[in-house]
């Protein structure tokens, strides 16, 4: 379980780092926190021949708002700030429940907002030692051509467990990629391929730089329910993050609701605008929404709990999330 040998660089600015990523592609890995990727290389599941590391780079970690271009948030802002973030608290405030949930407090002083919305998806069958892989066939997700999960399945089902990216796509947010010689802005949902064995849409040259939430910090209120078997250090088994807005009335001027933990990316529950948008939040249309979540849930027995559970329990939190995202608002 040691680490494989490896060239350490720490560029110390964003293009010198993007410049690494581009001579050395697939050959090198970005670290921040590092709270995944060094687990991740003592499984031997990683073998970079360089790991740039992006600490001396202070440009990639602010929180800064305003009224005309909204929040943004640099990928290599700590969780811990999020949560202690005045801005964040006052106009955002479901992201800093969420980083708040995320892991334990000595990992959210190191783990980072791009790192965890760029987490690796997961399985049991994956995330275990190179010892231990090798007592059975490589799967999908290893090189194979089977899933130990699903028997006949074509695909590989590995779960996204991140916490971060539910609440940051109920609230429209985009994300900033760069490479040498140029970015692009897409919305946070494009950059999940839902893709078990290859589950983000980033190059080997790209990297996550900036989080976008475009709307103003009033527009909306939003709660993250979590559900895991120990109040600190596990990856959720299912997660549902809810955000509702008001017209100033008791109407609902926009909703939006996101799972995470119970499919090969984030999932979105496209009905609930259709459902909440233009109507009151009553505690039949949350039913409706809740049942809704259930049927888009998509567990399978990859991380350690029984999926038919973890899918009810989708529905539970689904209808606690939305009640108190309303009540809050």
């Amino acid at each position: 379980m040691g680490l494989p040998k490896f060239e350490h660089l720490q560029p110390e600015s964003l293009d010198e780092a993007l410049g690494v990523l581009s001579e050395h592609g697939e050959q090198a890995k970005i670290i921040a926190g590092g709270t995944e990727l060094l687990v991740s290389m003592k499984q031997g599941l990683l073998t970079p021949n360089y790991l740039v590391n992006l600490k001396a780079i202070p440009e990639l970690s602010f929180i800064a708002y305003d009224e005309e271009r909204g929040l943004r948030i640099g990928a290599l802002t700590k969780l811990t700030t999020l949560t202690s973030s005045q801005v964040i608290q006052d106009g955002f405030s479901i992201l800093a429940q969420t980083a708040n949930l995320v892991a334990a407090p000595p990992l959210q002083n190191m783990g980072t907002l791009g790192g965890n919305l760029c987490l690796n998806t997961r399985c049991f069958y994956y995330n275990q030692s190179q010892f231990w892989r090798q007592a059975r066939p490589r799967c999908y997700k290893t090189g194979g051509d089977l899933c130990h999960v699903v028997k006949g399945g074509n695909r590989c089902f590995a779960t996204y467990q991140g916490d971060m990216a539910p609440a940051l796509i109920a609230l429209e947010a985009t994300v900033k990629i760069a490479k040498r010689g140029g970015e692009r802005v897409i919305p946070l949902a494009d950059l999940y391929t839902g893709k078990g064995k290859r589950p983000l849409a980033l190059k080997a040259n790209e990297m996550l730089v900036e989080v976008q939430v475009p709307m103003s910090a009033s527009a909306w209120s939003g709660e993250y329910q979590k559900l895991r078997y120990r109040g600190a250090m596990d990856f959720p088994l299912a997660g549902v993050a809810a955000v509702v807005g008001r017209d100033g009335s008791e109407t609902c001027s926009k909703a939006g609701v996101v799972l995470t933990a119970v499919g090969t990316g984030p999932i979105l529950v496209e009905e609930a605008s259709v459902l909440l948008e233009g109507q009151g939040v009553t505690d039949e249309r949350v039913a409706q929404v809740a049942s809704a979540a259930h049927e888009v849930a998509r567990p399978v027995d990859n991380i350690g709990s029984d999926p038919s559970y973890r899918r009810k329990m989708v529905r539970v939190l689904t209808k606690r999330a939305l009640v108190n995202a309303w009540e809050r608002e």
